[in-house]
């Protein structure tokens, strides 16, 4: 299982939770790539995907790679994702 603490800055961006403990969120990282439906236990940690068993499963990146989070998009990837500045648009 792979624990990504989030970065100390974006935790004010996770809102109320989604359910007891849990968060589902959408991060973007320095590269560009974006990961959607990620989760979060504890308003800190990233375990895994909504996907994995139990929300927690290896992820191919570091905590130090994400540069933006938002609460997960029901839309999805036809919800505009962040502007140039890794501020939420739309």
């Amino acid at each position: 299982m792979t624990s990504l603490l989030l970065p100390a800055h974006l935790r004010a961006k996770l809102g109320p939770e989604m359910k007891m403990d849990v968060h589902w969120v959408d991060v973007k990282l320095a590269d560009g790539k974006k990961f959607m439906n990620l989760v979060v236990r504890g308003g800190s940690t990233i375990t895994g995907r909504a996907t994995d068993p139990n929300g927690e499963g290896v992820l191919p990146f570091v905590s130090e790679d994400i540069v933006a989070l938002r609460r997960h998009a029901l839309l999805g990837t036809l919800w505009p994702f962040w502007d140039q500045n890794g501020n939420r648009r739309g």
